[in-house]
């Protein structure tokens, strides 16, 4: 009876313990993406959840100066791409792994600018980010496709 239920907590465990690695590593090339392009982000400030139907989510929040929050926002929607490119790369090489692809992928930009800071959030899917990072369409046309997404807060 025990031997079952020690059993089952290991067969558990080595099961999330992909979502945690893979988690981890995607925070890890996400960040040093980011650190690439000299832009600063903090990995507290980043959220990888699966959804309830299997498909997962990425948020991740950038601080920008005055006048390049479009920088900053094309930064984190590329350093998204490249973990997703790392992410299919390693589950070519390693069987049994399943690649972490967030199907959508939410970023905030706040710009400081006044007493009170001015906020902008815009969502890309993973299909937009391949295009974006495969070079197929260039920052401005990114930009037009993610255009009815932006929101300011």
């Amino acid at each position: 009876m025990t031997t079952k239920r020690i059993l089952s907590v290991l067969v558990i465990l080595i099961m999330g313990s992909q979502f945690v690695f893979a988690n981890y590593a995607f925070y890890r090339k996400v960040s040093s993406t980011c650190k690439f392009y000299r832009v600063t982000v903090d990995e507290n400030k980043m959220s990888l959840t699966k959804n309830k139907d299997g498909s997962y989510s990425f948020s991740i929040e950038m601080k920008s100066l005055r006048n390049n929050f479009e920088m900053v926002m094309l930064v984190g929607f590329i350093s998204v791409g490249q973990a997703m490119n790392h992410q299919e790369k390693f589950a070519k090489k390693k069987s049994g792994y399943t690649a972490i692809i967030p199907a959508e992928t939410d970023v905030t930009v706040t710009i400081p600018v006044s007493r009170q800071n001015t906020i902008i959030t815009a969502k890309a899917t993973a299909g937009q980010i391949r295009q974006l990072t495969d070079g197929k369409i260039d920052s401005a046309g990114f930009m037009r496709l993610i255009k009815n997404s932006i929101q300011t807060l």
